[in-house]
């Protein structure tokens, strides 16, 4: 069974130590997707990547791991993640965002009707 038309899945490219008025941004963003009452959102921690900046840094171990890359992953209606994007654009803070059109699929639908050829 599959999710009806117009579903989403918008993207969030982050620095791990990004902040928002001295929040972690990363948390920032899912408590309002959370507040905002949408479907679903995971975090992804990275352990490589490079954003626009360009630049290659060394530093210690810990200051290495506060700058992992991090990706928001949120799904819902197409309509919804638009309104919420344009909401977080107001933080001037996101730098990188995809938003995709989705198959939601029912996992515990596709299980039965297997279970029933069997």
């Amino acid at each position: 069974m599959s999710s009806p038309a117009g579903w989403g899945r918008l993207t969030i490219y982050l620095d791990e130590a990004r902040q928002w008025r001295g929040q972690s941004l990363v948390e920032e963003v899912v408590r309002r997707a959370w507040e905002g009452k949408l479907r679903g959102a995971s975090v992804r921690r990275g352990i490589a990547g490079f954003g626009d900046a360009g630049t290659e840094r060394r530093e210690s171990v810990l200051a290495l791991v506060q700058h992992l890359p991090a990706e928001i992953v949120l799904v819902d209606d197409m309509v919804i993640l638009q309104n919420f994007l344009t909401r977080l654009d107001r933080m001037q803070a996101v730098l990188l965002a995809t938003l995709q059109p989705v198959e939601v699929v029912d996992i515990s639908a596709v299980a039965s009707h297997d279970a029933h050829e069997s």
